[in-house]
């Protein structure tokens, strides 16, 4: 027996749009007893399960963000490090404001 999560078009957080289709296979008893869960929270099996893969979801967002947190501290980390080592070069603002002008003007023309 099969489930399918139908979207409706329905806002949902951030005004984006429901549009994608989950569709997988359980035995029979599963079914029953997971829609018995749903009855008793007074919702349907689809919501409860749409709610489930939007907390999973939410839960790989907060992942994804540790881990470029995680490699962002490295890079401070390193830096720093060469900066103690006196690996460092500096420059004023002036300097990097030049060279920014000149990467921009290299990317409009398609150059590195």
């Amino acid at each position: 027996m099969g489930i399918y999560l139908t979207p409706r078009l329905t806002p949902q957080k951030e005004a984006v749009w429901m549009n994608s289709t989950i569709h997988f296979r359980i035995d029979e008893e599963t079914k029953r007893l997971a829609m018995k869960a749903a009855e008793r929270q007074q919702t349907s099996l689809t919501d409860l399960l749409r709610r489930r893969a939007e907390e999973l979801a939410e839960e790989e967002r907060k992942l994804q963000s540790n881990a470029h947190e995680v490699w962002l501290e490295n890079q401070v980390q390193e830096a720093f490090a060469r900066y103690d080592a006196g690996q460092g070069q500096f420059i004023d603002d002036e300097e990097m404001t030049r060279k920014m002008a000149e990467l921009r003007a290299l990317a409009e023309r398609g150059e590195r």
